[in-house]
């Protein structure tokens, strides 16, 4: 018993010296801040074998020299903004009409991408352009000439004279172009010049924006690189120094950068680009179709899987490429020049950028079977000018049948008619106010449900100069008829 006391007795002695010993070693707390001095942080050393960390720095300095900043000068027509409701008119008559020349200031970018001075910018950031004047990164200032614009692409062509010290950009190829890629824009944000911003790709192939309106060819880049007015026009640019989009727009609530920027791809660029340099103008292929999506509830109508992808042909343009080809009303369009079909936007920019005379395969579904056939792209300008119009070009909109999917989301009792998708600026249809979302019921009291119908109604109507349209109004919800003038 004695000897298990002291054990213990001389275990707890033990602990006391040695706590008294590292008391000692180490000093009170007091003792250790009063004694410690200020130290720098450990440096984090990151090795980096493939120089990443330089990359933005050593394309920005490659490629700020190819970024121009673009001043125009110019004047814009402002209409009256009153009477645009069709029921507005009914019970109020016409309003005053009115014009008002205004001159404007404008700024943008651009980007020089040949030897002998040719600068690829937007549309909108010249298209009210009386004098374009193009200063280069060496501070040197001129006059640019305007080549040729394109509205359903945003984009335009200038051209100044070469300079010795002048630099150009490479365009590269944006089908390789992968989401998540690292990117970096360069251009005039609020007319600060030459700011490089970076950031990645947040998405490919966007083209329903709706900004270039129904005639509009959209396939954006998106991406999250900071994007404010005056980047318009402006490069982004992966990290090897290629040009992979031309930055375009912004959609934003404040105007400002929202992470949500869109440019339009270098190949559609270039195509553009290359058409209007040669040609002054947009050569275009042209199919001879209206089209529309393959949704669920047309897929589950026709018995077909609901997910299959495709677009579905609701008409056809007399002795155009499709009906010569042997396409047919109700026919799925699956794959178009060896590529899959996955949306109208998607086959109307694939047709777009075919050249008239090419002869592409295309294969559909026909009554659940599928079926390959040879079509001759037609030249789009030339058929405008030598085809009668049909309805929807006659009267400047786009529509598509009411669903019952539709109908339950217009708090409709029937799917009927036809629904406004589109409105053509300065068509025969805006003038007298129809907007997106009215319902159209009848064309000169024929009953209207496809896109068919309407084209041959409001066609056959224009024969006698306007059309009646039995129409709801998508504000008010009231159901009334509206005539339309038509040429």
């Amino acid at each position: 018993m004695k000897a298990a006391r002291r054990s213990v007795y001389l275990s707890v002695v033990a602990a006391a010296l040695a706590a008294f010993l590292l008391l000692t070693a180490m000093g009170s707390r007091s003792e250790r801040h009063a004694n410690a001095q200020p130290a720098p942080a450990q440096t984090v050393i990151i090795k980096d074998e493939s120089g990443f960390t330089s990359a933005f720095s050593r394309v920005a300095e490659a490629m700020t020299p190819t970024v121009v900043h673009i001043d125009i000068t110019g004047t814009l027509v402002q209409q009256s903004p009153f009477g645009d409701n069709p029921f507005f008119r009914e019970f109020f008559g016409e309003p005053q009409q009115w014009q008002q020349r205004v001159p404007i200031r404008a700024l943008g970018s651009g980007v020089i991408i040949s030897a002998d001075g040719y600068i690829i910018t937007n549309n909108h950031v010249v298209a009210n352009a009386d004098s374009v004047e193009v200063e280069l990164y060496d501070g040197t200032k001129q006059k640019a000439k305007l080549i040729g614009t394109d509205p359903n692409t945003d984009l335009a062509v200038v051209k100044i004279d070469p300079t010795p010290n002048m630099q150009y950009a490479t365009l590269g190829d944006s089908d390789e172009v992968k989401v998540g890629e690292w990117v970096i824009a360069i251009g005039s944000p609020r007319g600060l010049d030459w700011t490089v911003t970076a950031g990645i790709v947040s998405a490919k192939n966007r083209s329903e924006i709706g900004a270039l309106g129904p005639a509009g060819y959209e396939d954006f880049i998106q991406t999250d690189a900071s994007i404010n007015p005056g980047n318009s026009g402006g490069p982004l640019i992966n990290l090897k120094g290629e040009v992979i989009g031309i930055n375009s727009l912004i959609v934003s609530a404040s105007m400002g950068s929202e992470g949500l920027g869109f440019a339009i791809p270098s190949n559609i660029a270039k195509e553009i680009s290359q058409s209007l340099v040669q040609h002054g103008k947009v050569v275009r292929g042209y199919m001879g179709v209206n089209i529309q999506e393959l949704t669920p509830e047309i897929a589950k109508s026709l018995k077909l899987e609901k997910q299959m992808r495709g677009v579905i042909v609701t008409d056809l343009t007399p002795g155009g490429p499709a009906e010569n080809a042997g396409i047919e009303q109700g026919d799925v369009i699956l794959e178009y020049n060896g590529k899959n079909v996955e949306s109208v936007a998607q086959l109307r920019n694939m047709v777009a950028s075919t050249s008239p005379g090419q002869s592409v395969r295309i294969r559909v579904l026909r009554e659940k079977k599928e079926v390959e056939l040879m079509l001759m792209v037609g030249d789009l300008a030339k058929d405008q000018l030598t085809r009668p119009q049909v309805g929807n070009e006659l009267l400047g909109v786009s529509v598509q049948t009411v669903t019952p999917q539709i109908a339950r989301q217009q708090g409709l009792r029937k799917a009927e008619g036809v629904i406004i998708t589109e409105v053509n600026k300065k068509s025969a249809a805006e003038a007298v106010g129809i907007e997106k979302g009215d319902i159209i019921y009848r064309v000169n009291n024929s009953a209207v449900n496809t896109p068919g119908e309407f084209n041959k109604l409001v066609a056959k109507a224009a024969e006698e100069g306007q059309a009646v349209l039995l129409l709801r109004d998508m504000r008010s919800g009231r159901v009334g008829y509206i005539s339309v003038p038509l040429r």
